[in-house]
């Protein structure tokens, strides 16, 4: 029977590296773990199931770190974890099956759960999807959202890790030939639900890396597109993301995933043009296939193309049909089209699925805005000004009444929103003016 070892790079993980181990306890015939320097119970609790302890320094190399605790293993196969991860149930089960593959195998791509904890989440280029609630550490996630890596593979001293930062095993097994197959079991990640503080922290490590990986290797476009999305998403700053979405297109004009990125944020600076452009080069696959339709659908909402859109959501939700936000926009679109019953009804469903979302709130108030329907425009208008209480809301929701002639329901919205908000002079402002034209009323 082919032998199973663990190998795990570590740093002050107490308080999750016990569960990681129990989910392999049984499973591997040998652990090997290398610390880069904790002061907690880490090495203590890798020690009590029987691994082999490391102490390694951390030279801002993952990689390094990888292989220098690959290098004592000698089991037939290694399965690599982080600290915060856990290999499913059914791994006990698949796992003996798994390792009796031929010798053309090279390891297997793991699917990896990410959990978030918003339910409409989004990973790289993929959509969350709903929390089947498959283990139980997970239970108050709402979502999750899926990458593969090869975190199974045989042992071999010509596989081995590369890069300074998300590094892999994947170019090695290429080059020596050897298959990839999909793996039968997940892992569990719950990275996503740590601390703010600590993700912080993670962040800026993970951007300083990136910044050395392309200085360590210039001409890799995958360099740039990965600190292009730390650069979009860890640090907000949405034209230096560019900047590296661009060198890597020069480099790869066929780079999908910057074309992706580049869409992006070209729809959220308001170049819908450029947006779909981008899209269009995009070239969905399985993974990202149904947010690449579903973004495709705004840049084509906003150009005012429906027909379109409407293809493109409805494309989407094909492949994610139970996200309300998506069936929101959906209809939406669909009233603005003159489908205006199957758009309300959308926009109706959406609401009742997520009744806490304000912008679906938000577009079905527009939706009745569209066809003229100001009585239940104003209702959704004060629902989303309870939602976002901000100033901007309760403004907008007193001056869709008065466009009713509601001028008391007004006041009464401008009053609750100063017991809620009650340093915002341009609500008192409003109420104020709000007196003085009914009283100017009252003397004509």
């Amino acid at each position: 029977m082919p032998t199973l070892g663990l190998s795990m790079i570590v740093r002050n993980e107490e308080r999750s590296l016990r569960q990681c181990l129990e989910s392999v306890s049984g499973i591997v015939q040998q652990m090997v773990i290398a610390d880069t320097g904790s002061s907690d119970g880490t090495r203590e609790i890798a020690k009590s199931f029987g691994a082999t302890v490391l102490s390694i320094p951390w030279e801002d190399h993952f990689a390094k770190a990888r292989n220098a605790a690959l290098a004592p293993i000698t089991s037939d196969w290694v399965l690599v974890l982080d600290a915060d991860e856990e290999v499913d149930a059914s791994a006990r089960e698949k796992l003996p099956r798994m390792l009796q593959a031929g010798g053309d195998v090279g390891g297997y791509l793991t699917p990896i759960r990410n959990y978030v904890s918003t339910r409409f989440g989004r990973g790289w280029d993929r959509a969350a999807v709903p929390n089947d609630h498959r283990h139980p550490r997970a239970e108050k996630s709402p979502a999750f959202f899926t990458h593969e890596n090869c975190r199974l593979f045989r042992r071999n001293p010509e596989i081995y890790f590369v890069s300074r930062v998300h590094e892999l095993v994947e170019y090695r097994v290429h080059e020596l030939g050897l298959k990839l197959r999909p793996s039968e079991f997940c892992i569990h990640h719950f990275g996503q639900l740590s601390e703010e503080e600590f993700k912080k922290h993670k962040a800026a490590r993970y951007h300083r890396l990136l910044q050395l990986k392309v200085e360590d290797q210039p001409n890799d476009p995958a360099a740039w597109v990965q600190l292009g999305l730390e650069e979009y998403e860890g640090r907000k700053d949405a034209q230096q993301a560019l900047l590296c979405f661009q060198k890597a297109l020069a480099l790869e004009p066929r780079a999908a995933q910057a074309w992706f990125f580049t869409g992006m944020i070209q729809l959220e600076l308001g170049d819908y043009k450029a947006a779909l452009s981008a899209f269009d080069r995009a070239r969905g696959d399985d993974n990202n296939r149904a947010m690449l339709a579903h973004l495709r659908g705004d840049a084509l909402h906003n150009l005012g193309q429906l027909d379109e859109a409407r293809t493109a959501y409805l494309r989407a939700l094909d492949l994610i049909p139970d996200d309300p936000i998506l069936m929101s926009k959906l209809g939406f679109t669909e009233v603005r089209a003159n489908r205006v019953q199957t758009g309300l009804d959308r926009l109706r469903r959406a609401c009742v699925s997520a009744p806490d979302v304000a912008e679906i709130q938000e577009r079905l108030m527009k939706a009745y805005i569209v066809i003229d329907n100001l009585p239940q425009a104003a209702e959704h208008a004060e629902i989303v000004a309870a939602l976002e209480n901000t100033p901007k809301w309760f403004l907008r929701a007193a001056s869709v009444r008065l466009k009713l002639k509601q001028v008391d329901r007004a006041k009464e919205i401008l009053r609750r929103a100063i017991e809620r908000l009650p340093n915002v002079p341009e609500l008192q402002d409003a109420l104020t003016g709000l007196g003085t034209a009914r009283s100017a009323a009252d003397q004509s």
